[in-house]
């Protein structure tokens, strides 16, 4: 009897924890943050394929883009660019996001000794990051956009989009990070590879072409006359390099005709 005792004892230990454990895996990232007050948090999850980094705020996808500045190593020699997860470091307070760090490929030690959200799913890391994007201040927006571009199996830019073209509440500077991403898809789709940006920016991997230069010259110009031609250019140019080049400088030129077109090809 006393064994039965115990052994019923043991299990009902078991799923008492398990029964308190679920509220906190059951949380959403946002709950989660919120319910972390003041303080400083991380989190990790699935890059999309081809995306490596130096684990500290620098990342790229394949080997024809790179973001942010390259530190060295002990050595003095930059450091490679390392297959991983995406890592954002969050900062708290009052259970608002003040400040970002996002970055990809190891992990890096911290003095900070942030609270550890552990891995959490591509989907609702850019799920979060995208609605935290639509309502923070610059800063944050800023890298709420990269965080969620960063995130696999997940269509981010059905929202980027909608970012780009509300002018009535996005800032400006949201809006042009949100187009430059934007961008970035309309190239991988008109090159054939889906939403796949490592492999379009493997297309374009040290590439010199004089149509190149022509396109950058027609982005120079001033008062929005390049628009026009460069759309032209995007909209039926022969080569893929060409019109990914065109589509480039449609987005960093914030013109409403680019979003437009932007949107007529990703939902074509």
């Amino acid at each position: 009897m006393s064994a039965t005792i115990r052994a019923n004892s043991a299990l009902l230990a078991v799923v008492t924890a398990s029964v308190v454990a679920m509220p906190m895996r059951a949380q959403s990232l946002a709950q989660r943050v919120r319910g972390l007050g003041t303080g400083v948090a991380e989190l990790h999850y699935t890059a999309r394929p081809g995306t490596c980094g130096d684990g500290r705020g620098s990342f790229g996808f394949g080997n024809g883009m790179h973001v942010g500045g390259w530190h060295d190593g002990s050595d003095g020699m930059p450091m490679s660019c390392v297959p991983g997860p995406a890592r954002v470091r969050l900062r708290v307070e009052g259970g608002t996001i003040t400040s970002m760090r996002v970055s990809a490929g190891p992990a890096r030690t911290s003095d900070e000794h942030p609270t550890d959200f552990g891995a959490v799913a591509s989907p609702e890391a850019a799920a979060f990051f995208l609605a935290l994007a639509d309502s923070a201040d610059d800063s944050v927006a800023k890298r709420a956009i990269t965080a969620a571009v960063l995130a696999d199996s997940a269509s981010v830019w059905p929202k980027l989009l909608a970012i780009a073209s509300d002018s009535a509440h996005a800032s400006r500077s949201t809006r042009h990070d949100a187009t430059f991403w934007v961008g970035r898809f309309v190239a991988a789709k008109i090159a054939g590879h889906g939403d796949d940006l490592a492999a379009a920016a493997d297309d374009d991997d040290d590439r010199d072409d004089s149509r190149g230069a022509a396109v950058f010259a027609l982005s120079q110009l001033r008062g929005h006359a390049g628009v026009e031609p460069l759309l032209q250019v995007a909209r039926t140019n022969r080569d893929p390099f060409v019109r990914r080049k065109a589509i480039f400088w449609l987005g960093e030129s914030g013109d409403p005709r680019a979003i437009a077109l932007f949107r007529e090809i990703l939902r074509g």
